[in-house]
């Protein structure tokens, strides 16, 4: 299976404690998608990331970078259970899982899943902590400057700390 990672877990040191096992083969971009924050993490203390699909006159700019893994069963069963996706628990769900179509590099296409934030009310913004797992791994990845700078001016929930 192949997981199209945009968020958190973009963060190599991240990846290498959550996956070890599952390599990064290569990096894509999901064109007609947004980068919002519309969950709040209790663990994490803060709204933390997912993909919206931007509908009209948008969506020809809108673009996701992110990273793609080759991970085995037992992985993405690990990080279902790291991300809140519960198939059979459907109720308690965080994120649920979804197939995409993405570019890569070299004007190929690949289906991969990747996970949806399920809203929460008032989510608030992202910490600094938080969005900086978003850039680290943005640069670790290659993902182009514009992208990065896009990151760097994502509203915080502590502008000046945290």
């Amino acid at each position: 299976m192949i997981y199209f990672a945009y968020g958190s877990n973009l963060d190599p040191v991240q990846w290498a404690e959550r996956c070890p096992g599952s390599p990064l083969i290569g990096v894509a971009r999901l064109d007609g998608y947004r980068l919002h924050f519309p969950r709040h993490s209790p663990v994490r203390r803060c709204a933390v990331a997912s993909i919206e699909a931007v509908d009209g006159g948008m969506a020809e700019s809108a673009v996701v970078w992110g990273a793609l893994y080759r991970m085995s069963g037992k992985d993405f069963a690990a990080l279902d259970a790291r991300e809140g996706h519960f198939p059979d628990r459907a109720h308690e769900s965080r994120y649920l899982r979804r197939t995409v179509r993405v570019l890569r590099p070299d004007r190929t296409t690949v289906e991969a899943l990747t996970y949806v934030a399920i809203p929460s009310p008032d989510p608030g913004h992202p910490s600094r902590s938080y969005v900086k797992h978003l850039i680290d791994g943005a640069v670790h990845h290659g993902f182009p400057a514009a992208y990065v700078a896009g990151l760097k001016a994502i509203p915080t929930k502590h502008p000046t700390s945290g």
